[in-house]
């Protein structure tokens, strides 16, 4: 059961500030523990097709979402972000995509938004015809690749179209090319298509991934708002992310958390995310592939998690196969010792309902079942949790908001004695 809210005035959830005619959706326990809300937020029965929906489904998930404030956000932004202006023809553009392979459209960042024939269509027509474009934003990686943020659908149909992979159709103006591809064009229509200038502002390396998201999701306010996950995804594509979607199938956490993470905004590969950069954390392991220098936990955590993408973009195979024993002992350990609700507070503390999992438990215990435990242990692991969990000290660690160097410190810590006490 879930409750959809929106606020009647700003106030602070989770450690996030969500502004007056902003709508929430969120589930029974959540919403029943947070009393304030209900002084500055009403329930609404239904939404209409505009309405801007953030859904909280797990304790502690709030850090997802980039468009929202967080107490850690003031010490992220630099004293200024480079900006450079770039205005190459339509043939400069699709050459460094084709043949320097200096730009990376793939995956989408927009979820769910692919142009219809007749969008394609319409922007052909409206360069033959002269009309300026909207301006694109491409972020500048290490490497020197540009990611697109916002174009990709306007660069993808540019790119099809000059490889005469589609023809023009539902054209309401110039009915003169209608059902032409490319190579039908006249000369002259070929060539205003080639040099057709594109106005590009692009981030410059170096820019912090929370600005980056920040940055999207200012230029992006008309479309679906997509989490920092959906976008990490998209700056990070490679090795990092085919891993993630490996591992949000393995059958062991799809029992340990009752298939209750949602897979489709991609909350599932962040929370999976989230347990492998603190595990290479606690191990030691983390390291910054720009620098060689070993990454430490400062609060902020999508610097935290995209340091780790990359550093898994660079794995060999060998390192990667790691990875994925490491996760799947994890899970199978979590499952058979503590049952499906094995990160959920409500199992180890009286509780009237089952509660929602929790992101940092699950980080934590996720940790915690990584090591191989005596056969005559492993009953007791059960009880030192719930113990553990009645620790004041523990509980405020794991409590929202839970992404402070504090509290990630202060809950590692506590879950590492234990690890020695069990052994």
């Amino acid at each position: 059961m879930a409750k959809i809210i929106q606020f009647i005035q700003t106030d602070t959830v989770n450690g996030i500030e969500y502004h007056k005619g902003y709508t929430l959706k969120v589930s029974m326990s959540i919403f029943d523990d947070k009393v304030n809300v209900k002084k500055t937020a009403i329930e609404v029965s239904e939404l209409n097709n505009n309405d801007n929906v953030d859904i909280i489904e797990f304790e502690g998930e709030e850090g997802i979402n980039a468009h929202k404030k967080t107490d850690f956000d003031d010490t992220i932004y630099p004293a200024n972000i480079k900006f450079s202006t770039a205005t190459p023809s339509v043939f400069e553009i699709k050459r460094q995509y084709d043949e320097r392979q200096q730009i990376e459209l793939a995956p989408s960042y927009q979820r769910g938004n692919v142009w219809t024939p007749k969008q394609k269509s319409e922007l052909i027509e409206s360069i033959l015809m002269g009309i300026p474009l909207p301006l694109m934003y491409f972020f500048e990686n290490s490497q020197g690749i540009y990611q697109v943020v916002d174009g990709k659908q306007r660069l993808t149909t540019l790119f099809s179209y000059l490889k005469n992979e589609f023809s023009l159709g539902g054209l309401n103006i110039l009915k003169n090319v209608k059902g032409k591809k490319f190579k039908e064009l006249k000369p002259e229509q070929q060539v205003k298509l080639e040099d057709f200038k594109l106005l590009i502002n692009i981030i410059q390396y170096p820019t912090p991934d929370r600005v980056k998201f920040d940055i999207f999701d200012r230029v992006n306010r008309g479309g679906t708002r997509l989490n920092n996950q959906e976008m990490r995804n998209a700056l990070y594509h490679g090795k990092a992310t085919e891993l993630l979607e490996t591992l949000r199938n393995n059958k062991y956490f799809l029992k340990a958390t009752n298939k209750s993470i949602n897979s489709q905004v991609m909350k599932d590969r962040y929370i999976i995310l989230r347990f492998i950069s603190f595990y290479l954390w606690q191990k030691e392991s983390l390291y910054d592939v720009l620098t060689d220098e070993r990454i430490d936990y400062k609060s902020d955590i999508d610097d935290f998690l995209g340091k780790t993408m990359n550093m898994i973009n660079h794995m060999n195979e060998n390192e990667i196969l790691n990875l994925k024993n490491i996760f799947d002992l994890s899970m199978k350990n979590s499952y058979e010792f503590l049952g499906k609700n094995a990160f959920r507070v409500s199992s180890y503390i009286e509780s009237t309902r089952t509660r929602p999992i929790n992101m940092a438990l699950f980080e934590t215990v996720a940790f915690l079942m990584t090591f191989d435990y005596p056969n005559n242990k492993r009953s007791n692991i059960k009880e030192e949790l719930s113990n553990l969990l009645n620790n004041e000290d523990f509980y405020d660690a794991i409590s929202s908001p839970v992404d402070s160097s504090v509290k990630v410190n202060k809950r590692f810590y506590l879950i590492k004695n234990m690890t020695e006490e069990i052994n």
